[in-house]
C-alpha cells in the first residue's frame, strides 16, 4: 500500500453533503435539494434545503446509536424492467415479433441501468431521530464521517475518571 491510502483512513471528515431523503411509504428516495451534515462541538447539525424550505436538525452526538450505509439497486426500475421483459415474452409468442423484441431490449436496458446506478446512502440514528444523506461523492468519505461521529460518541459517553491518582498511604516502621 502507498502513503495515500493511509492518509484516507486517518482523515478527519467533519462535514458531508448529499441529497436529502424523502420517505414514500417504507422506502427512502432522494429528494431535490441538498443536505449538509457537520460536527459542531458535541452536536451533529443537519441543514436541509429543498425548494422553498430550509430545515435545521441538531442531534447530541452522545445520543447517536448507530450509523449504516446502504447500496442497493433502484427497485422500482427493476420492477418496470421485469414487467417489460415479461410483456415482451407474451408479444414474441402470440403477436408481434418486432414489438416483443423492442420491449425485451427496453426491459433489459432498464434492468441493467437499475443495477449499475445504485442508490447509496448514509443513515445516522439517534434515540429519536435519523439523518439520511444520499451520497453524491465517494462512499469512503461518508464511511469515514460515520466512523468519526461514532468515535466521538464513544468518547463523549466514556465514563469520566474523577480520581486519577490514588492517595498514598504512609508506612511507618
Amino acid at each position: 500500500m502507498n502513503g495515500n491510502t493511509n492518509m484516507r483512513t486517518t482523515q478527519q471528515v467533519t462535514e458531508i453533503t448529499g441529497a436529502p431523503a424523502q420517505i414514500w411509504g417504507n422506502v427512502l428516495v432522494p429528494a431535490r435539494g441538498t443536505i449538509i451534515v457537520k460536527v459542531t462541538g458535541d452536536t451533529l447539525q443537519g441543514t436541509t434545503k429543498t425548494g422553498l424550505e430550509k430545515r435545521e436538525t441538531w442531534i447530541r452526538i452522545q445520543n447517536i446509536d448507530s450509523a449504516e450505509t446502504l447500496e442497493a439497486p433502484i427497485y422500482a426500475l427493476l420492477g418496470l424492467g421485469g414487467f417489460l421483459a415479461f410483456s415482451a415474452l407474451g408479444q414474441l409468442v402470440n403477436q408481434s415479433f418486432v414489438l416483443g423484441l423492442i420491449l425485451l431490449l427496453a426491459g433489459a436496458g432498464i434492468i441493467l441501468y437499475a443495477i449499475n446506478n445504485k442508490r447509496r446512502y448514509l443513515a445516522i440514528y439517534s434515540h429519536r431521530n435519523a439523518i439520511v444523506v444520499f451520497m453524491n461523492k465517494s462512499p469512503e468519505l461518508y464511511q469515514q464521517f460515520a466512523m468519526n461521529v461514532l468515535a466521538l460518541s464513544r468518547k463523549l459517553n466514556a465514563p469520566i475518571n474523577t480520581q486519577t491518582r490514588q492517595p498514598q498511604t504512609q508506612i511507618q516502621a
